[in-house]
């Protein structure tokens, strides 16, 4: 599902909530979000960062305040009341919203039946093994975090370790039933019309 129009992204999410602690500069907000390990869980690019700070501004989320860091004038980022009053009901969204996430890998499968089916096991092989690396990675993060976040931040890490292992059970999983699959191709044949006026197969509605 898009994010509508007039929506913060979740970067600009991420920068609100670390100012409703305490005005920053981009150095500190940036640092913040490599602690946070936000790339992996909050789809945010750190290179995003300075245009949400723009925008946020404009939107009179944030204000420029006084200060300096390192013993030299920076520029200090604080939330205002707006902000405040749009991180509320940001958060509040995000965390009752249904999961609409969606997978790169269903794409692929979607599309297999064009290759054949050895290039689509192998694709899934590679899947595999990229998996097993991230699984490792995030095990290890886990590991040597543990002792350094709060309660929500452990429970992030262990929300990404039970989402890699799924996704690496799924991986399998599709594996065995691609190679197992007696007749290799599409989901039917003909014209979409005509089979749907055929097998009564069910439609999302609009």
């Amino acid at each position: 599902m898009p994010r509508r129009a007039d929506a913060p992204s979740r970067m600009e999410v991420l920068i609100l909530t670390a100012l409703s602690r305490a005005p920053m500069h981009g150095y500190d907000l940036k640092l913040e979000l490599r602690y946070k390990h936000v790339r992996w869980w909050a789809k945010a690019e750190h290179g995003h960062l300075y245009a949400a700070l723009a925008r946020l501004e404009r939107g009179k989320h944030i204000r420029r305040a006084p200060g300096k860091a390192g013993g030299r004038t920076r520029r200090i980022y604080a939330i205002t009341r707006t902000g405040k009053a749009r991180l509320r009901t940001a958060l509040i969204a995000f965390g009752a919203a249904p999961d609409t996430s969606y997978f790169d890998v269903d794409l692929f499968l979607n599309g297999a039946h064009t290759l054949d089916r050895k290039a689509a096991l192998g694709v899934l092989d590679r899947r595999r093994l990229a998996l097993s690396d991230q699984l490792a990675a995030a095990r290890t993060l886990r590991d040597s975090m543990s002792a350094y976040v709060p309660a929500v931040g452990r429970l992030i890490i262990d929300h990404r370790v039970a989402h890699l292992e799924r996704e690496l059970a799924f991986c399998a999983t599709a594996t065995e039933a691609l190679a197992a699959e007696a007749a290799w191709g599409t989901y039917f044949e003909g014209g979409i019309g005509e089979f749907i006026g055929r097998t009564g197969a069910p439609l999302e509605t609009d």
